[in-house]
């Protein structure tokens, strides 16, 4: 089978070992795209990753192979890459690399098809959150817009906050450096299998700009566990984070996997008192963006998150750590 090369998101990215000389880029297809092909001889993939382009910056693309690593039997295709001098993506600097993929079935072309890719280092240190090895404080704001309208949250140098995001707009977050935060809805948690979840968190991930997915409060800790461990650990692709009231004491238990806490407040109110003796991992603030009359303009809403920013600064008191910590991020949602 002949077929021209398409954008495809049945491309999977994944970062391996990266440092500011080296980045190790490892590529598959989603199991969709394998499977599509039909059974017979292994598939062989490969493909070149060029790059980087940026919004913001000239650069000076390179094209480096990408290896096919062998056939594993109930795996889909696997390859490697090695960039030297990577360009990483970051708000300031969306560095993206274009992916050309090819998968063959002996000498015939099964699929062909590329897409935009980047390579981002994410964590968590301490209290904070980490990208590209600098802390990195997200302020988040509702959006329900269209992927035209990224632009607005860009320039009000903010995260968008969605339930689920349209390919279209993840791209537009992508080429624009717009981090997103995806909050998960009750419907999709609880309407999808195992295998569906860990699908659909794979996918988002494959996306530079989305970075932290959000569970509701309604959710128990048993349950926030078995989510987690079915979306499975992306190190350095994606971080996982818990919604808690803050009107409450934090929590005895933080469920295995979760990387943050995302602290739910009414506007203009201060957590429970015991949440000034935090537990050791990073908290965001969270204020819905419906709550006394806060507007969910972009641009009005990244003033509400300076405002719990400062709230939140004026509450401080000796309970808390002697090496005084500081919250991970803000966010009206």
């Amino acid at each position: 089978m002949n077929q021209q090369p398409t954008e495809a998101s049945w491309i999977r990215p994944l970062l391996g070992r990266a440092d500011d000389m080296r980045a190790e880029v490892w590529v598959r297809s989603a199991p969709v795209a394998a499977g599509v092909v039909g059974a017979g001889e292994a598939l062989v993939v490969s493909g070149t990753l060029t790059g980087p382009e940026c919004f913001t910056a000239a650069t000076l693309p390179t094209t480096v192979p990408l290896v096919d690593q062998g056939h594993v039997a109930g795996q889909p295709p696997l390859a490697r890459g090695v960039c030297t001098e990577p360009g990483f993506w970051t708000p300031e600097l969306p560095n993206l690399y274009r992916a050309d993929v090819v998968l063959r079935r002996g000498v015939d072309v099964a699929a062909a098809g590329w897409r935009m890719v980047g390579l981002r280092r994410l964590g968590v240190r301490g209290r904070s959150l980490w990208l590209d090895g600098r802390r990195y404080v997200p302020r988040g704001v509702a959006f329900c817009g269209t992927s035209a309208e990224v632009a607005l949250v860009r320039d009000a140098s903010a995260a968008v906050i969605v339930e689920a995001p349209a390919t279209a707009i993840s791209s537009a977050a992508d080429r624009q450096g717009v981090p997103v935060i995806i909050r998960l809805c009750d419907s999709l948690t609880r309407g999808l299998t195992s295998a569906g979840l860990a699908e659909q968190v794979e996918a988002w991930s494959a996306h530079p700009s989305s970075f932290l997915v959000l569970l509701p409060s309604d959710l128990s800790a048993a349950e926030v566990g078995v989510v987690v461990a079915a979306a499975g650990r992306r190190r350095g692709t994606m971080l996982f984070g818990w919604e808690v009231d803050g009107l409450k004491p934090p929590p005895p238990t933080v469920p295995a996997g979760i990387d943050c806490l995302v602290v739910v407040l009414p506007a203009a109110v201060v957590p429970q008192e015991d949440w000034q003796a935090p537990p050791g991992l990073p908290l965001l603030a969270s204020v819905r963006a419906g709550d006394d009359g806060l507007s969910s303009n972009p641009a009005a809403a990244r003033l509400q998150c300076d405002a719990i920013q400062a709230l939140l600064a004026a509450w401080a008191s000796p309970r808390s750590p002697a090496d005084r910590w500081d919250w991970a991020g803000y966010l009206v949602s």
